[in-house]
């Protein structure tokens, strides 16, 4: 049977060696907080990228059981405004006064016909695209902006712990309500646009804790080896 000892540094092992794989992923979630370092963002020119505001999270997932993300490489599947795991992004629909935060899709019509472009992101959160409309009357084709409605963002209190649900979604304590608002609402920042933040990890300090990890797992293990080297020696003098 593992010794616990040696158990607990063989997780520690796998998780740190989670953890470096996550250097570069904007959002992720270490499992250990001891090589964080200030978030940073870089510019992508991606349309659909965001970087948030220092203390905010995006709204994702089922509308009944949200998880919040700081995953802003944002894209669109099947029409939906999604994170980079595919995870649907939440926001207030344009048109929707119920004031829950609902998925952000393009209009079926304009998703099957292939009539959405110049999809993005504004600095105040709002999603649209453009579509071409042909006037009936004079045949002409003019351009329309279509807005689907804003990201939603989260805060917490101060002090939260949230609870992680994968490598880039937390949830909160069932005791805890977070404030949801949108960018540039007067209580959240507005989104920075066409940049994505770079991971979180310090990739150097992440290294060090992985070799310290394989380490204190090496040494458990050959203490672990020795016992049971001592326990088979004395049990076979007692034969």
């Amino acid at each position: 049977m593992l010794d616990a000892g040696v158990a607990r540094a063989i997780e520690a092992v796998e998780k740190r060696g989670d953890d470096l794989r996550m250097v570069y992923t904007g959002g992720a979630l270490p499992n250990f907080q001891d090589a964080i370092r200030p978030e940073r963002a870089e510019i992508t020119g991606d349309p659909l990228s965001l970087v948030l505001p220092e203390d905010a999270f995006l709204v994702a997932g089922d509308p009944n059981r949200p998880t919040f993300t700081r995953d802003g490489a944002l894209a669109v599947r099947d029409g939906v405004l999604v994170s980079s795991d595919g995870t649907p992004v939440l926001g207030f629909v344009d048109g929707d006064g119920s004031g829950i935060p609902k998925p952000l899709s393009i209009e079926k019509n304009d998703a099957l016909l292939g009539r959405a472009r110049d999809l993005r992101i504004e600095p105040d959160g709002v999603f649209g695209y453009a579509r071409d409309v042909i006037d009936a009357a004079t045949l002409e084709t003019n351009v329309e902006r279509v807005v689907v409605g804003r990201v939603a963002l989260a805060r917490f209190p101060a002090g939260t712990r949230l609870e992680k649900v994968d490598a880039s979604h937390a949830k909160p304590p069932a005791s805890v309500i977070p404030f949801v608002g949108t960018p540039n609402d007067g209580s959240f920042a507005s989104v920075e646009v066409q940049r994505r933040a770079v991971g979180r990890l310090d990739s150097d300090a992440a290294i060090a804790r992985l070799q310290e990890a394989y380490l204190t797992m090496r040494a458990l293990g050959a203490e672990e080896r020795t016992r049971n080297a001592f326990a088979r020696g004395a049990f076979d003098l007692v034969k």
